[in-house]
């Protein structure tokens, strides 16, 4: 109509196919990220950028992809590290990081004085920020006995990328936002682009990393090297997952520390259903966990809450498949006129 302005229309939501669900499915259950249970447009985004990477329009050739025998593991760990966050900074949450400072840290090590052994297991590490942000603090408040302590810092994700970045120690500004100028002088070196900081060697010695699921804690044949923690961190991961299977992680986690270990989770993931077999511990601005002295409980039977996969649909004559590989298209052929042969 004249002189009305045309509204803007509204982006339409994605509106997702069979394909599309069962892929869903499939990457619930394998990764455990119930997240995405009930956010088709977040995860349409993510998988879209894979399809675009590869030249492909739609799920169904990508289903086919990651079933592939050969090369099916390379893309799920793609796909992996699109749908999970790989960014993270030095010192998150200071209030956690003055409970070890304070409180936590100081315990283990008068604890372990005798054996002079101390194991840490960040899990979900991302960049790795959060390791290493305990191996500059364990160096602070160890000093030069450090060379005396046989320390096992362990970094484990799902995000091969990250974990790649993680091992290289190189650190965008962002990243070192919470740390002052003078912490960031002694503990990084600038790199000579200007568009960062690695991380100083001794540092980046402490920490081991490798790529872990954390669904693979409750299968009966889990690494055995993921035992005897001290100290487990585990921070913003567990809001990934379905409810049940939190309290199976944690139990699982739990499972894996010393009598008298530590707990630390974000802030937004403790549970009183933790204290069946934890004790909560209320410190200055945050909370942590512990495990007693005793076995721990067991929890009750419980299956790992599964996504229906649904059944794959009959597959379409190749001549109506609408997700074959892009192509460059071609020029339309001239329209003949008459008298032309």
């Amino acid at each position: 109509m004249d002189g009305l302005m045309a509204l803007p229309q509204a982006r339409p939501s994605f509106l997702p196919d069979a394909d599309f669900l069962r892929l869903k499915a499939l990457l619930i259950r394998r990764t455990g990220h119930f997240y995405y249970e009930d956010k088709d447009d977040l995860l349409w985004d993510r998988v879209r950028r894979r399809l675009h990477a590869l030249g492909l329009r739609g799920t169904g050739a990508y289903l086919d992809l990651l079933q592939d025998p050969a090369r099916g593991e390379a893309e799920w760990a793609a796909l992996e590290a699109e749908i999970t966050i790989g960014e993270t900074f030095f010192f998150r949450y200071a209030e956690q990081f003055a409970a070890l400072r304070n409180t936590i840290l100081p315990e283990i090590l008068a604890r372990n004085a005798a054996t002079r052994r101390l194991r840490i297991w960040s899990a979900g590490c991302a960049n790795g920020s959060e390791p290493y942000s305990v191996a500059i603090l364990l160096r602070q408040m160890l000093g030069e006995a450090i060379a005396d302590w046989r320390i096992t810092l362990l970094g484990t994700d799902l995000n091969e990328t990250s974990l790649g970045s993680a091992r290289l120690g190189t650190f965008s500004p962002w990243a070192l936002r919470s740390m002052p100028p003078e912490d960031r002088a002694r503990d990084f070196v600038p790199i000579p682009d200007g568009r960062g900081w690695q991380l100083r060697p001794q540092h980046r010695a402490m920490v081991r990393f490798q790529r872990q699921n954390l669904l693979d804690l409750l299968k009966p044949d889990a690494a055995l090297e993921m035992t005897e923690f001290d100290l487990v961190l585990c921070r913003n991961v567990l809001i990934y997952f379905h409810p049940e299977v939190v309290l199976q992680l944690v139990h699982a986690m739990a499972e894996r520390l010393v009598p008298g270990g530590w707990l630390l989770l974000g802030h937004a993931e403790p549970s009183p259903a933790y204290g069946q077999f934890l004790e909560p511990v209320s410190l200055p601005g945050t909370a942590a966990w512990r495990r007693g002295g005793e076995d721990l409980p067991p929890l009750p039977e419980m299956p790992v809450p599964e996504t229906p996969v649904p059944e794959a649909p009959p597959p379409l004559p190749l001549s109506a498949m609408p997700w074959a590989p892009l192509a460059v298209p071609e020029a339309p052929l001239p329209r003949a006129t008459p008298g032309q042969p």
